[in-house]
């Protein structure tokens, strides 16, 4: 890659390349769907983790005491 007037700042350097990363992204999406590829594959699964002692906070709130 050639340094032109515009990647004189970091800004516009990451900019470029986010913007190329982007259109190959989307080629691979095309190739996906063209080879029968499902919304659903192409999401994949989530990353999300929940926060266990909230969890646990919550199931213990919401759980009743058993009475003896």
């Amino acid at each position: 890659m050639a340094r032109t007037k515009n990647d004189v700042t970091v800004k516009h350097r990451v900019k470029r390349v986010l913007s190329s990363l982007r259109l190959l992204r989307g080629f691979d999406r095309a190739a996906h769907f063209a080879a029968g590829g499902t919304p659903v594959d192409w999401r994949g699964k989530s990353d999300i983790r929940p926060d266990k002692r909230k969890e646990c906070n919550k199931r213990a709130c919401r759980t009743s005491p058993q009475e003896e």
